[in-house]
């Protein structure tokens, strides 16, 4: 299994700053300086403010965050083969969503690709098929497709076995960020088939996933003032999505799951997509809404 964690390639030029969660409630040192010389208070005077700093102020680390913000951070692949697009040598997809509340309208799950707006879909059965369509009018298509998947932080999960069989179209991105001419032969019945376990899970547990907005839910209806944390992975999915309704199967990635190995409680499907080329740049700038009309997800419940 390859090994590869959340961090900012080192061999990646200037990004957006990253604003780590939590980071404004940490513990401060502050310098009290006069004239460049720094102020001494009396013993008894600073044995009472760290006294009343070390009560009242209860530092809270972001360092067992699955991600280091919503925007404009990076993520790993869980896939033995490593990101089908490795362009930073490290696995990792960078998510850039450029507008405030753009992304959300164009990746979709549902269960038919005759259908290609989705649903919601709720209390579904530990192994199925699901589809992730694409309805994206600028683009047209996304050159990859990734998966997240996340069951519950305090669930059993250790001796979880999800296989996961992917089917669509792959295609070398275009110079101009163009949409692909497709035709048959780049129709692909297996792009992925491998089985994920618990060490598959990114290092840490989160309540929220990347998105335009900050806070943005993991499932349909989740409260979000509840903290409920997850464990996470992402998957490639090693295929495109076009928006072309002549294509197999609608041009939508087919997705073939099978979860064993954990008995009891709820799982989650969500979707990514990444291209090359597009007027967001390069990266992961579409996902599946999940608030409001337009949602779409799918809901394990065992």
């Amino acid at each position: 299994m390859i090994v590869s964690y959340l961090f900012r390639p080192a061999s990646v030029g200037s990004s957006p700053t990253v604003r780590r969660r939590g980071y404004n409630h940490g513990k401060e040192l502050i310098d009290m300086q006069s004239n460049g010389k720094t102020m001494r208070l009396g013993a008894m005077t600073a044995s009472a403010i760290l006294l009343m700093l070390a009560v009242c102020i209860v530092p809270v680390s972001a360092d067992n965050d699955v991600f280091t913000d919503n925007n404009q951070t990076y993520a790993a692949v869980s896939n033995n083969a490593g990101a089908r697009f490795d362009i930073f040598g490290n696995d990792t997809y960078y998510f850039n969503f450029t507008k405030p509340t753009g992304g959300l309208n164009a990746i979709h799950i549902t269960d038919s690709p005759s259908s290609l707006n989705g649903a919601v879909y709720t209390g579904q059965s530990a192994s199925g098929t699901l589809y992730i369509s694409d309805t994206s009018t600028d683009t047209q298509y996304h050159d990859d497709v990734i998966l997240l998947f996340a069951v519950p932080a305090e669930a059993s999960y250790s001796n979880l076995n999800l296989l996961v069989n992917a089917s669509g179209y792959q295609w070398a991105p275009t110079g101009d960020g163009s949409k692909p001419v497709l035709d048959g032969g780049y129709y692909h019945d297996l792009t992925l088939s491998e089985t994920f376990v618990s060490a598959d899970f990114r290092p840490g547990t989160s309540a929220w996933r990347p998105a335009p907005l900050d806070d943005y839910p993991i499932y349909y209806g989740q409260d979000m003032g509840v903290n409920e944390q997850f464990k996470i992975m992402l998957i490639d999915l090693y295929t495109g999505s076009v928006n072309q309704t002549g294509l197999v199967d609608s041009g939508t990635v087919k997705v073939d799951y099978c979860l064993t190995g954990y008995d009891e409680g709820v799982a989650y499907f969500d979707a990514y997509a990444w291209n090359n080329q597009s007027a967001q740049a390069q990266g992961i700038s579409w996902t599946n809404r999940i608030i409001g009309t337009g949602s779409s997800g799918w809901a394990i419940s065992i």
